[in-house]
């Protein structure tokens, strides 16, 4: 009889484990959608971001007339642990063959996709609070955001809206495109939306004509996220983090939101944690995920609540 715990067909768990770490490093070497197309990393317990202010003025010999102080926000990154504790028991282990321990790895590693895009979308939808405004430009602010290209802006100016109406317009996706540009963002624009939200674009006046389809909609398919068309100039991508009744609009060239890592290469990305046994280490092992998200350029995005009523904001549980 040799030595070890095995699957039910007979597998060494030993080697099992072996392969399922190997298999994470792999995962984590390869960004997938919302870190790619909208997340920037950093180590730092802060960012500082330069604001979009910048104005040439009238100059001559010399130093220039009106020397500039460029503002940088600076903001603050939390760095949470967040486990999966699925944990492989004995009896689990036993009972169950290799491949069907591999589809457990498999569903971990979607849970783990599952993770961060529910942290963003937690952080990019809920604005912040009296004395802790975060978010986009949020009506919590004490100071105006600055100003871009003649737009000009009061302190109390507001990412987070309500439609006014119960159902969906074009007049909103208008008004979300109006609070990126006008800050100065000019890349592709994504529009998230409930899959419970389709069926009220698809009764929209305009929505077959004026819709396009283009090859944008096949790449970023390809790095998993659900775009279906291009409609006014924002990408549609059902995403059922965002709750029904609201839309979540956000520019996808200037990486508008951070994610802290450790400092520790070791503990980033996604890991698998031995189990207390050392000689067979996949028995009560755990995935673990540290990481924080803020958003950073405050101005690249903008949320409606499709609602009659006041705005409320959505909620996320972890």
């Amino acid at each position: 009889m040799p030595e070890g715990i095995f699957t039910q067909d007979n597998v060494d768990t030993r080697m099992l484990y072996k392969e399922f770490v190997r298999g994470i490093e792999i995962y984590n070497e390869k960004e997938w959608a919302v870190i790619s197309k909208f997340i920037r990393s950093t180590e730092k317990e802060s960012v500082k971001v330069w604001q979009r202010s910048m104005e040439f003025t009238r100059g001559g010999e010399g130093y220039p007339a009106d020397m500039q102080k460029i503002e940088a926000l600076e903001i603050g990154m939390p760095l949470d642990t967040f486990d999966l504790g699925y944990g492989f028991t004995l009896e689990a282990i036993q009972d169950s063959t290799a491949d069907e321990l591999k589809e457990t790895q498999a569903e971990a590693l979607r849970a783990d996709q599952r993770l961060l895009m529910k942290i963003f979308c937690s952080k990019c939808l809920v604005p912040g609070k009296s004395g802790a405004s975060r978010g986009f430009w949020d009506s919590f602010q004490t100071k105006a955001p600055p100003p871009y290209r003649g737009n000009t802006f009061a302190a109390d100016h507001d990412h987070y809206n309500v439609s006014g109406a119960a159902t969906v317009s074009l007049a909103d996706l208008t008004a979300l495109k109006k609070h990126i540009r006008e800050h100065g963002y000019m890349g592709d624009l994504y529009l998230f939306i409930n899959s419970g939200t389709v069926k009220a674009f698809e009764d929209l006046a305009g929505w077959t004509t004026a819709m396009s389809a283009t090859s944008i909609i096949e790449t970023v398919a390809t790095l998993g996220l659900r775009a279906v068309t291009k409609f006014n100039e924002f990408i549609i991508v059902i995403e059922d983090w965002v709750p029904d009744g609201y839309l979540f609009g956000v520019e996808g060239q200037i990486l508008p939101v951070s994610m802290r890592e450790p400092i520790n290469p070791q503990a980033r990305g996604l890991k698998l944690y031995r189990g207390p046994h050392d000689e067979y280490p996949l028995v009560e092992a755990y995935y673990r995920r540290r990481c924080g998200m803020e958003v950073v350029h405050r101005g690249a995005g903008a949320v409606t609540q499709i609602t009659a009523g006041s705005w409320v904001d959505p909620t996320f549980t972890f």
